[in-house]
């Protein structure tokens, strides 16, 4: 599993939906939408809950509200939504992963059993990666096709690239 397509409509409303909080604490929710054979198709996104901690540093999600939300997607799907990742702001700084964001990623995939999807969003662009549980490994995507429906994140040659993609 290689590939990340989302939706072009679905990164610019979370793109809008963070923009007026890069001043103050970080941001995050769940990443939902399809596992298909070669990748992953991003559709959906939970919103920072009141229950959930931050700060400018620190996103720490209360699960019970954020899967509330997935149970409710995967319910109205008919169990074809599904929960396939993480996404959360970095207001200070850029977009590159942490050790703890990396270690989260880990246990996270672990926790799934599955390839999961992490978007960083900062000021300065994305920064999109598939976690594997089994082998550990992080894959940093970029964006390799995009048009005015989606765009489509792919195996980078180099390790973190930043696609800003309201350009």
């Amino acid at each position: 599993m290689t590939y990340v397509l989302v939706e072009k409509s679905t990164l610019l409303s979370l793109e809008n939906k963070t923009e007026s909080q890069w001043a103050q604490n970080e941001q995050g929710g769940l990443l939902l939408g399809y596992r298909k054979k070669s990748g992953l198709q991003i559709t959906g996104f939970t919103l920072p809950q009141s229950s959930d901690l931050a700060s400018p540093m620190i996103f720490k999600r209360n699960s019970e509200g954020h899967a509330q939300l997935a149970l409710k997607a995967w319910e109205e799907s008919r169990g074809i939504v599904d929960w396939i990742g993480e996404w959360h702001t970095h207001p200070v700084g850029n977009s590159a992963p942490s050790t703890t964001d990396i270690a989260n990623w880990v246990r996270l995939s672990e926790h799934a059993r599955k390839p999961m999807v992490f978007l960083i969003l900062s000021k300065f662009g994305w920064d999109v990666g598939l976690q594997h549980h089994s082998p550990k490994r992080l894959v940093p995507l970029q964006c390799i096709e995009s048009n005015s429906n989606a765009a489509l994140f792919g195996k980078c040659p180099n390790d973190h690239q930043k696609v800003k993609l309201t350009q």
